[in-house]
């Protein structure tokens, strides 16, 4: 690789993301995001995009702890969801932020990981390959208290 190849490289990985000056329509599967649903108490929703208030991550009883520590002054939260059919189901986040889920007192792999497509409000999406049961989303690290979340069948 050549040093002006490698330069061009750094400098278009450090540079800003273009403002947004229209909304891009979310992924095919996604397209729940639009939807907003403030959870109070119970589980979240499978296929209806969610409205979160995350707590100073010092505050939040994880269990087990997440896989990548999360830094004090960061917010985070744990939540429950409930999957009846076996699959693989994305979660989508506005923010960057740590997603564990947890079942039977386990941090399960992810299967895929990617960026949102930029200007359609989705930061990050994490798969899990899941049976029916009731799991833990705990999340982590995130640099605001609002955090959007979808859960969806991929």
């Amino acid at each position: 690789m050549t040093p002006l190849l490698l330069a061009l490289m750094i400098q278009a990985a450090s540079a800003p993301a273009p403002a947004c000056t229209a909304t891009t329509a979310p992924p095919a599967g996604l397209e729940a995001w639009g939807t907003i649903a403030a959870v109070t108490k119970g589980p979240i929703a499978i296929g209806k995009g969610t409205g979160l208030q995350l707590q100073p991550v010092e505050k939040v009883a994880f269990a087990p702890a997440p896989d990548r520590a999360p830094k004090p002054g960061s917010f985070g939260g744990v939540y429950q969801f409930n999957v009846t059919t076996a699959g693989t189901y994305r979660i989508a986040l506005a923010a960057a932020a740590w997603i564990d889920v947890v079942r039977d007192g386990k941090s399960l792999e992810s299967v895929a990981h990617m960026e949102g497509p930029p200007c359609s409000g989705i930061r990050k999406i994490v798969d899990f390959d899941l049976t029916p049961g009731r799991y833990v989303l705990q999340l982590s690290g995130a640099k605001e208290a609002p955090m959007r979340v979808l859960i969806v069948p991929k």
